[in-house]
C-alpha cells in the first residue's frame, strides 16, 4: 500500500476514536496507563532536549516527582557508567533517521543504576517541524539477570557434559555440544548481522564496560603468558593432536581452493576444520570467545553458495591468525600473552563473516 494511502487510512481510524473523547483525553489515558515509562522532551538540542512531561512510571523508575524532570535534561539521569557509545549516536540518529533506538545504564536520584532500553522517536507539527521527541524505556535489570542465569547454567552444564562424555564424540552429543554453543552465542551477543549489530552489541549486550555489562566476553581479560596457561589449565593431548590435524586440513584444503578455485565440497571441508578447532577450543573456558567466532565461520561457510564472490584474501588471513594464535598457545607456547592471538582471530572472523553474509 502506498504511504499515502496508509497514513489516510490510519488518520480515518484515528478520527473515529476521537469521536468518542478529545485528543487530550485520549493522550493522557495512553500516558498515564501505560506500562512503559514514558518521557517527552522539546526538540531543543542546544538545551540538552529538556523534558516537558514524564508519565508515572519513569517516575517511578527514576525516583524523581515529575515537577523535578521538567525543564531538566535527561542528562540529569547519566553518569560515570553510562555507555558514551551508545549516547554520542543519538542526535546524528535522530536527525538521520527521525527515531533512535539503543540501550544504556542510568542512574536513578539515589544514585543507583539499572539498564535501560530506549525507543525515541521524534513528533512533528502540521507543517513538518520537529517540535518535540517521545521516548518509551524499558528497565532491562530482570532482562540482565535471565541472561545471567543462562551463562551461568550453560557453564555448569559444559563442566557436566567435559567430565562425562567430552571423549564420546557421537552424533548425539555433538547436538549437545552445538545447543551448548548455541546457548553461548545468543548470551555473547557479538555474532550477528549487520543490521541487528548496533541493536546487539551496542544496546543489549554493552551497557557499560565493567561488570554492569551483560556479557563478559567485552571484558578485558588482562594478560596470561603460555607457559603460565599451561601450568594451570593445560589442554589434553589427544585434543592438541586435533587441534593440529584440523587446522592443517584447513591449510590443504585452501591451497586447493586458491590452485583450482571454488567448490561446494571444498567450502564444507574447510568448514569442517574450523568446527573441529572450535569444538575442541570451546571448552577451554578461556578461549570462549574464540572459539565461538571460528564456529561462526565454519557455520556460514558450510551453507554458502559456491559461486558466492568472496575476497578469498580475507579467509586466508582469519586462517592465519587462527594459526598462530594456536601456534603460540598450545604448539609452541612461546607467547606473552595468550589472549592477542584470540582478539586478533576474533577481529579477522568479523571482518571475513561481513563478507560471507
Amino acid at each position: 500500500m502506498p504511504n499515502q494511502a496508509k497514513d489516510m487510512e490510519e488518520m480515518l481510524f484515528f478520527s473515529q476514536m476521537l469521536n468518542e473523547c478529545s485528543p487530550l483525553t485520549l493522550l493522557q489515558q495512553i500516558l498515564i496507563h501505560s506500562h512503559h515509562a514514558i518521557v517527552i522532551t522539546d526538540a531543543d538540542e542546544q538545551a540538552g532536549y529538556r523534558i516537558v512531561y514524564a508519565n508515572p512510571v519513569f517516575c517511578r523508575h527514576t525516583g524523581y516527582e515529575l515537577a523535578e524532570l521538567v525543564g531538566t535534561s535527561p542528562k540529569i539521569l547519566q553518569g560515570p557508567k553510562s555507555n558514551k557509545r551508545v549516547i554520542e549516536k543519538l542526535t546524528p540518529t535522530l536527525k538521520e533517521r527521525g527515531f533512535f533506538y539503543g540501550a544504556s545504564i542510568n542512574y536513578r536520584k539515589d544514585g543507583s543504576m539499572y539498564p535501560v532500553e530506549w525507543n525515541i522517536s521524534e513528533i512533528k507539527n502540521e507543517q513538518g517541524k520537529v517540535t518535540h521527541y517521545i521516548s518509551m524505556q524499558k528497565d532491562l535489570s530482570n532482562f540482565k539477570r535471565l541472561a545471567e542465569k543462562v551463562k551461568k547454567s550453560n557453564e555448569n552444564f559444559k563442566k557436566f557434559y567435559l567430565s562425562t562424555t567430552k571423549k564420546n564424540k557421537n552424533a548425539e552429543n555433538q547436538d549437545v555440544v552445538e545447543s551448548l554453543k548455541s546457548n553461548e552465542k545468543i548470551y555473547a551477543g557479538g555474532l550477528r548481522n549487520e543490521e541487528n549489530a548496533d541493536l546487539f552489541e551496542d544496546a543489549f549486550f554493552d551497557f557499560s564496560p565493567d561488570e554492569l555489562g551483560a556479557l563478559g566476553n567485552k571484558l578485558d581479560k588482562g594478560t596470561l603468558s603460555a607457559n603460565e596457561f599451561w601450568a594451570e589449565n593445560p589442554i589434553d593431548e589427544e585434543d592438541i593432536s586435533a587441534l593440529i590435524e584440523s587446522i592443517q586440513e584447513v591449510d590443504v584444503e585452501l591451497g586447493l581452493l586458491q590452485s583450482q578455485g571454488q567448490s561446494k565440497e571444498r567450502l564444507e571441508n574447510i568448514a569442517n576444520g574450523f568446527k573441529e578447532v572450535a569444538n575442541n577450543l570451546y571448552f577451554c573456558v578461556e578461549f570462549n570467545d574464540g572459539a565461538l567466532i571460528i564456529d561462526e565461520v565454519a557455520n556460514v561457510l558450510m551453507i554458502l553458495d559456491e559461486n558466492h564472490d568472496f575476497p578469498v584474501d580475507t579467509l586466508l588471513t582469519f586462517n592465519k591468525e587462527v594459526y598462530e594464535w594456536l601456534d603460540g598457545t598450545v604448539i609452541s607456547k612461546h607467547t606473552d600473552n595468550i589472549f592477542d592471538g584470540e582478539n586478533n582471530t576474533i577481529a579477522a572472523g568479523n571482518q571475513l563473516l561481513l563478507f560471507l553474509r
